[in-house]
């Protein structure tokens, strides 16, 4: 059965590569496809996915430029306000704006987005599509509240704090207030934006943001227990994998392949720190790197565009792109120097290949803690170390047995499926469709308000039976006590 589906993106690198996999193999199967992205965002043409452009009002890079560039330079809060008060909410309005995008939509059979991009979901019931929500990062991340995942907080560490399933009392209360936290900003930064959006264009305002979220059929979870925190999940949660990875591996271009084969017995590593920060590290950083890596033994693959020190080592190849799939399944890899994206975590874990993690900004900082917690390789902090240190590091990295041991193990787990992640992803798709929805694997915890999710009602009548309990048998003693006294003083009085 052949449906029309389409896809939709706000920002983001890893984002538009995952929505985009996905419609391809969508594609293959059948299906008539459609990929909506705004006009800021850089696109790579498919023959299998035809794209359909919304004007912003921002320009391509911005993200990069402005945005990113904030968090690098310690800006955080301005950059989460900035991106959930203006940015976010302006791509959605671009989009509802749209007529062409809204007529191209009509009639279509599904949606298709990820948690970036919320406005997916005002599009959907705006026109009145099914949707399912792909989650680019694991099931303790920020913005599954409104998923109703459950996310125990005395043993399911918050993606953002860092912190193992295996927290100390002090980290608990951390991890509690931070849960907390990222609630009351879900509800009262994103969500008073997107409310605002659904009552101005007339998307059934009666009904909130955080429920027209929580309305997708499934949500496609980008990740795998084999790398996070064993945690619950509910029927509708569907853990799949990384999207981004695959088996087969194309030969390298000639320049290339012969140099990382001329290593002298040494091998390689590549460094790349994602499509987002290639060309805005800071030049000290940058010059701190090349010093680093001209030390090495090993050949070194290096994505970078923009200042490209005058200093570079013999040893050290710059390309503004690089076939990183192909490189980290090659057999003389040693090590990836990564931010730690959620993609580039999976992808060097996937392929069996030690890290050394570099984060730059976002959730990078708790991915390398990640990566540090269960042996896949060592955290490098930016901000405070410097080149011998980091030259150190990389060497442990790769002459430590223990973290190409257990980078193999963690590969030998994400492998071990019978479908691949992204097969797995549109089968559960067509099943939607075939199906006219999931619903039935939809949880009351939807449906009933969130004192009964904690049982505080219940909690509420126990003390108040407790009470009545308490006060009763008060009376009671208090009422024999005066008889008790009572006979005594008749008693006296006759005497």
């Amino acid at each position: 059965m052949s449906a029309r589906i389409a896809g939709f993106v706000a920002i983001g690198g890893s984002q538009y590569i995952n929505t985009r996999n996905t419609l391809e193999e969508l594609a293959s199967r059948g299906h008539e496809v459609a990929l909506v992205v705004p006009s800021s965002h850089k696109i790579k043409p498919s023959e299998k996915v035809p794209h359909k452009i919304y004007q912003v009002p921002y320009k391509p890079g911005f993200i990069e430029d402005t945005m990113i560039r904030l968090e690098l330079e310690g800006h955080k809060l301005e950059l989460l306000f900035k991106m959930t008060a203006e940015v976010m909410p302006t791509l959605c309005e671009s989009a509802l704006n749209s007529t062409d995008i809204l007529k191209e939509l009509e009639g279509f059979d599904l949606i298709i987005y990820d948690s970036i991009a919320a406005c997916g979901a005002l599009l959907a019931e705006h026109l009145d599509i099914p949707r399912v929500e792909i989650l680019p990062a694991p099931p303790n991340a920020p913005f599954v509240h409104n998923h109703m995942v459950p996310t125990p907080v005395s043993y399911v560490p918050q993606l953002l704090t860092g912190f193992s399933d295996k927290m100390t009392f002090v980290e608990r209360v951390m991890n509690l207030g931070v849960y907390l936290g990222m609630r009351m900003f879900d509800k009262f930064g994103l969500g008073r934006s997107f409310n605002a959006l659904k009552v101005k264009y007339n998307i059934k305002p009666e009904r909130s943001f955080e429920e027209a979220v929580g309305d997708a059929e499934l949500l496609i979870i980008t990740a795998d227990f084999a790398l996070e925190y064993a945690q619950p999940l509910l029927p509708g949660h569907i853990m799949v994998g990384p999207l981004n990875v695959k088996d087969v591996s194309k030969p390298l271009p000639p320049d290339l392949d012969k140099f990382v084969s001329n290593s002298g017995g040494h091998g390689f590593i590549i460094v790349s720190f994602g499509s987002n920060v290639a060309s805005i590290l800071p030049r000290t950083v940058v010059d701190m790197l090349a010093t680093a890596f001209g030390k090495l033994k090993q050949r070194v693959v290096w994505r970078l565009k923009g200042y490209i020190p005058s200093f570079l080592g013999a040893n050290i190849k710059v390309m503004e792109w690089l076939p990183q799939n192909d490189l980290l399944a090659h057999k003389d890899i040693k090590a990836f120097v990564s931010h730690v994206g959620h993609n580039s975590l999976y992808e060097s874990a996937y392929h069996g290949v030690p890290l050394v993690a570099f984060p730059l900004y976002g959730d990078q900082h708790s991915n390398a803690m990640k990566a540090q917690h269960v042996g896949l390789g060592l955290a490098v902090d930016y901000k405070s170390s410097n080149a011998q240190q980091l030259f150190e590091t990389i060497e442990r990295v790769i002459s430590e047995p223990r973290f190409k041991t257990k980078a193999m193990q963690i590969s030998g787990l994400l492998k071990d499926r019978r479908r691949t992640p992204l097969q797995e992803t549109c089968d559960w798709i067509e099943y939607v469709l075939r199906h006219g929805g999931a619903q039935h694997l939809r949880a009351q915890v939807f449906n009933i308000p969130w004192y009964q999710y904690y049982l505080l009602d219940v909690m509420a009548f126990l003390v108040a039976i407790v009470t009545v309990v308490v006060m009763v048998i008060r009376m009671i003693c208090r009422c024999m006590c005066r008889v008790c006294c009572k006979k005594g003083d008749s008693k006296t009085k006759k005497e």
